[in-house]
């Protein structure tokens, strides 16, 4: 009989509550989990769907410290955005093993760019082109909420000896069709979250200046979603795939968004961005000010990851490849103004701030 694979999840958010659940329900896993705040994990943990079924895991291990928990590992999973990326990246090092595998939930945010920086570019990686689930945490550190599932899901490895086995091993984990992708370049450039929240948000907001208050909370989705934000959407896709027209990978394997959510239209893609039910509860996250109206709030993800570890990721490619992005500076210019930012200036990633930005530098990206 084979021995249970060790498996350290790193990270408290969504993904890594609903993840830990549901690999840690399976019986050949072994889980354990690297946190900030392992006192507040238990040991018995559960994720729940929509329907009802239960994943109940046996957390084997819970710290804050990675000589507890990595060196064990057989596949290390990070499940953290894009901004933490670098830090955990550096933090676990010394204690992978040469044989062990590092891999992201989500490779859009620049882990394979920050994985090659931190381990070096013969390093075993591997990293999923969308997120597994959708969800919330329930109770912090003792259960989460899976609220959608994915048909299907594509993922990258890089200097994987048998990336088979491990397309095995995440279609058990995931128990939905799993395909394997040709280059590393077709999870780092996505068009899912780094280009639908900052040209959703960018539309819904467009009418920003300093100090505006507004009067409710606008739903990201539902029947709030118009074609204004399709259109966004659209242009700046069509410019992401002229990006990748010019990189050493099958754009194809990134479909448009239009293709993504079987549309043909502006219009067609508003009707079914109304009509995704996970969806449709999502509200903009904004503050309250106490006099019945509400601001934006810059310091959540849809800024503070999807800006700098997303859009201007894509946008550092379209530099090194020279492929004009009109309507991404457009978002980039409307969302640093928000967040008081300073990263593109005259058309160039050369602000005082891009130091803080996953960037495409080296010509080993493409």
């Amino acid at each position: 009989m084979n021995k249970p694979l060790q498996i350290c999840i790193c990270g408290g958010g969504s993904q890594g509550h609903i993840s830990t659940g549901v690999i840690g329900s399976k019986n050949d896993c072994v889980v354990r989990v690297l946190t900030r705040r392992p006192s507040l994990w238990s040991r018995e943990f559960v994720t729940v769907d929509l329907d009802g079924n239960e994943y109940h895991a046996n957390i084997e291990a819970i710290s804050d410290n990675p000589s507890d928990v990595i060196p064990q590992s057989d596949i290390i999973l990070i499940c953290l955005p894009g901004y933490a990326l670098r830090e955990e990246l550096k933090k676990i090092k010394p204690f992978v093993r040469p044989d062990a595998i590092v891999g992201c939930a989500f490779g859009g945010s620049g882990f394979f760019i920050d994985l090659f920086d931190v381990f070096g570019e013969d390093a075993k990686g591997f990293a999923l082109q969308r997120v597994p689930y959708t969800g919330r945490v329930r109770e912090y550190g003792h259960s989460a909420s899976l609220k959608g599932y994915k048909p299907y899901l594509k993922v990258a490895t890089h200097n994987i000896g048998n990336p088979e086995e491990l397309v095995s091993i995440l279609r058990n984990w995931y128990s939905t069709p799993v395909y394997l992708l040709r280059h590393w370049l077709e999870v780092t450039l996505s068009n899912s979250n780094p280009l639908l929240h900052p040209c959703r948000m960018s539309v819904m907001f467009k009418d920003w200046t300093p100090g505006k208050e507004y009067d409710h909370i606008p739903y990201m989705y539902n029947t709030d979603w118009d074609d204004e934000s399709s259109q966004c959407w659209i242009d700046c896709d069509n410019e992401l795939h002229a990006i990748m027209a010019k990189l050493p990978m099958d754009k194809n394997e990134v479909p448009t968004v239009l293709e993504y959510y079987g549309c043909d239209s502006v219009e067609s893609l508003t009707a079914k961005m109304q009509s995704i039910v996970p969806f449709k509860t999502v509200q903009a996250h904004m503050n309250p000010t106490g006099r019945g109206t509400f601001t934006i709030d810059s310091d959540i993800r849809y800024f503070t990851e999807d800006i700098p570890f997303g859009l201007i990721l894509i946008k550092s490619f379209g530099e090194l490849t020279g492929t004009p992005t009109p309507e991404i500076d457009k978002v980039i210019y409307w969302a640093q103004n928000i967040m008081g930012k300073e990263y593109l200036v005259d058309g160039k990633l050369n602000g005082r701030d891009i130091g803080e930005c996953c960037v495409a530098k080296s010509k080993f990206c493409i």
